[in-house]
């Protein structure tokens, strides 16, 4: 072959298929130290994107409890439910357990829940607000206890 010429492809095939046989082009084991490092940064990524998906380690244990929130809600365990979770992660913040927990039979507990909302009612949404009042109004309409009305009558004038 001339140096005009350009190999033909069978003849690039076959160094090719050579140079794997040989062993040529394959990289070299990493040493100690480079594949700590290679490890130790992998992991630390790892950890990072977990965190931006799934939130911190004490994240995952108030995601649970939210879940069981979420779960008792309608049912007798809803009590219970939200005492765990206060003294596990404190009053939730999340509109939608708080919009859940209106439902509250315990007069203190619901005092803490509409706090709560009263603290965040200039972040909600347009949507949110309209589903707080309506909640509000069913709440301050069926509720015994004339703490617990007037402290929805009050909500309801800040929305």
């Amino acid at each position: 072959m001339s140096d005009d010429e350009k190999p033909s492809f069978s003849e690039l095939d076959r160094k090719r298929r050579e140079r794997k046989r040989n062993g040529g082009g394959q990289q070299r084991p990493r040493g100690g130290k480079a594949q700590k490092r290679s490890r130790a940064a992998s992991a630390a990524y790892r950890r990072r994107v977990e965190e931006k998906l799934f939130g911190k380690k004490g994240d995952r244990a108030r995601l649970r409890l939210a879940q069981r929130l979420r779960e008792a809600h309608g049912t007798a365990n809803l009590q219970r439910a939200y005492r765990e979770y206060v003294r596990e992660a404190g009053v939730p913040e999340d509109f939608g357990l708080l919009a859940l927990l209106l439902d509250l039979g315990d007069e203190r507990d619901l005092r803490q829940v509409t706090e709560a909302i009263c603290s965040r009612i200039d972040s909600l949404q347009p949507e949110q607000r309209s589903l707080l009042r309506s909640r509000l109004r069913n709440l301050e309409m069926s509720t015994p206890s004339d703490a617990i009305a007037d402290a929805a009558a009050d909500l309801l004038a800040q929305l």
